[in-house]
């Protein structure tokens, strides 16, 4: 599933589109594009894993899921569930969910937990944190509403810089060590970002699907039963608060 840092590479790559016209529009999915015919893309926007693509009289969400994916002047050899064609170019989103929001950005979305923005906010986050303190790290870092953002990916390597057990009771773990995983968290989106742009992938891990971690010390895999998702954790580093 993409992350945060994926859209925004994402974004940048649509911002050719800035300014242009949509000379066609459609896709399989089930939101009408007939609207979209004519209208000039004015802006593009990130809120975590959603894609937002602003235009007169509405803007359009896209959210990639777990399979979705979006392509830039190319085509796959498979249907496409919402396309855009511009006349230097065009975007085509392959399983991805696309809908029409039709109020202001700002009524939906909160930037102060969006862990790549400008406008995220630190003191808001320990707030939101403070409120879910029987819960563990681990799933609270995967909740969009609190980082938005965090996959996997950065879930994983945020803890293992902070040296915190993924399964961690959030009220048991100290403060201080609470400002060292925000700030992991801030810091490793950025490196993900930012390889992305250098080269187009991100394979810079530390603990995330390794065997040895980068202190040398063994990597523990564990499947979590509520989301089915991997963590990799080392025992050795990372700390356990209960």
């Amino acid at each position: 599933m993409p992350e945060g840092p994926s859209i925004l590479f994402l974004k940048d790559q649509l911002l050719a589109f800035k300014g242009n016209s949509v000379q066609k529009a459609g896709g399989y999915g089930p939101m009408p594009t007939r609207w979209l015919k004519g209208k000039t893309l004015k802006d593009i926007d990130t809120w975590g894993k959603h894609l937002l693509l602003l235009f007169d009289g509405g803007a359009v969400r896209i959210h990639l899921g777990l399979f979705g994916d979006v392509l830039i002047s190319e085509r796959k050899k498979v249907n496409r569930s919402f396309y855009l064609e511009f006349a230097n170019g065009e975007m085509n989103g392959y399983v991805v969910n696309a809908i029409k929001l039709t109020k202001q950005l700002k009524e939906i979305y909160d930037w102060r937990t969006d862990i790549l923005s400008k406008q995220f906010d630190k003191a808001y986050i320990r707030i939101l944190l403070q409120q879910k303190a029987v819960k563990t790290i681990d799933d609270v870092l995967m909740d969009q509403n609190v980082f938005t953002g965090v996959g996997n990916k950065i879930r994983n390597e945020a803890l293992y810089r902070a040296g915190i057990h993924p399964q961690s009771i959030i009220g048991k773990i100290p403060p201080a060590k609470i400002t060292s995983l925000i700030n992991e968290v801030v810091k490793y989106a950025k490196i993900f970002y930012n390889q992305l742009k250098r080269t187009g992938v991100n394979d810079k891990f530390q603990v995330y699907q390794k065997e040895y971690a980068a202190d040398g010390s063994a990597v523990t895999m564990k499947v979590l039963k509520k989301s089915k998702r991997k963590i990799f954790f080392s025992e050795h580093r990372q700390k356990l608060y209960v």
